[in-house]
Formats: C-alpha cells, structure tokens, sequence
C-alpha cells in the first residue's frame, strides 16, 4: 500500500467501524448496542493504539537504559 493511500484506507475501516452498531442494530434488531455508539468504538480504537504505542516505546527506552550508565561516570 502507498503512503498516499494508507490513510484513505485508514478512515474508510474507521468509517466502517463507526457504523458497525448500527448496522448491526439494523440488521438484527437487537437494542443492545444502542449505548456502544460508533464514537465510543472510535474511542477505544484511539486509547487502545496510543496504549500500545507507548508499550513499545517503554519496550524501546529499555534497550538504551544501559547506555545512560555509561555516562555517569
């Protein structure tokens, strides 16, 4: 996929993501997804990515803690 066509692609499966409850609600009729409306899905798609996000940053931070040591002589 091209730079220029990864965040079209992006938008079009949260787009996608944000209209799945009430697609499902349409399609099945079931009230249950009245209160997990498609913001709150877009809500936890974003703390989810910049919780794993900062996971690999700390997993990364830890391969340089050693190299501070050395400077503190």
């Amino acid at each position: 996929m091209t730079p220029s066509l990864a965040p079209c692609a992006g938008s079009a499966f949260l787009g996608a993501l944000s209209a799945a409850p009430a697609l499902v609600e349409a399609l099945t009729g079931l009230q249950a997804f009245r209160g997990f409306a498609g913001t709150s899905v877009l809500i936890l798609v974003g703390v989810a990515t910049d919780t794993a996000r900062k996971f690999k940053a700390e997993l990364a931070m830890q391969k340089y803690g050693d190299i501070d040591r050395l400077y503190d002589n």
